[in-house]
């Protein structure tokens, strides 16, 4: 079946969304996450390289294959968070850091970058309602400056928008990699 492709202005996003409080992750990099990849690549391939697989062995290959070659996002249609994720922050929406992230998001959207690579979704904000639910979780890579409610679900943003991000991760403690390291 052919994935349903959305598309959302981030102001629009925003705007729509009636949180308490966001939580911001940092996940797939760094060293250990390298090495994890490492293990899990040749793990993979070992695998991959049998015949006769037993129906055990053909799960976990179909598992490695949706961890290693799959864009991967903070949660999963599984509903669990990925191995790499780590919080970094608690934001209740009445605190300036919030009503500073509000207002990069409603960034006036002028030129929609659109590179040509496949996003990295390094850094993640969850967004929780009053009772503690998660409501919406918005998957950013400042790589290839891209955005994502799931994959499919996108979020339109203008350049200004990753700049102001990029710096609003950094002030919060994220350790993000320079726009020009290789990724």
């Amino acid at each position: 079946m052919k994935p349903k492709y959305t598309y959302k202005n981030s102001s629009e996003f925003i705007e729509n969304l009636d949180f308490e409080y966001f939580e911001t992750y940092s996940l797939q990099r760094g060293l250990k996450f390298e090495k994890k990849i490492e293990t899990l690549e040749s793990e993979f391939n070992n695998l991959k390289s049998k015949t006769d697989l037993n129906e055990k062995q053909k799960n976990r290959l179909s598992e490695l294959d949706q961890l290693l070659n799959i864009v991967q996002v903070i949660i999963n249609k599984k509903g669990q968070f990925h191995f790499s994720s780590e919080k970094i922050n608690r934001i209740e929406k009445t605190d300036s850091r919030s009503k500073k992230l509000i207002d990069i998001l409603k960034t006036e959207i002028n030129d929609v970058p659109n590179w040509m690579c496949a996003p990295i979704y390094r850094d993640a904000i969850l967004f929780y309602n009053k009772n503690g639910i998660l409501i919406k979780q918005l998957n950013i890579c400042l790589s290839c400056e891209y955005m994502v409610t799931e994959l499919f679900n996108h979020i339109n943003a203008d350049f200004k928008t990753y700049e102001l991000m990029r710096e609003y991760f950094i002030e919060i403690g994220h350790k993000i990699e320079s726009k020009t390291a290789s990724n």
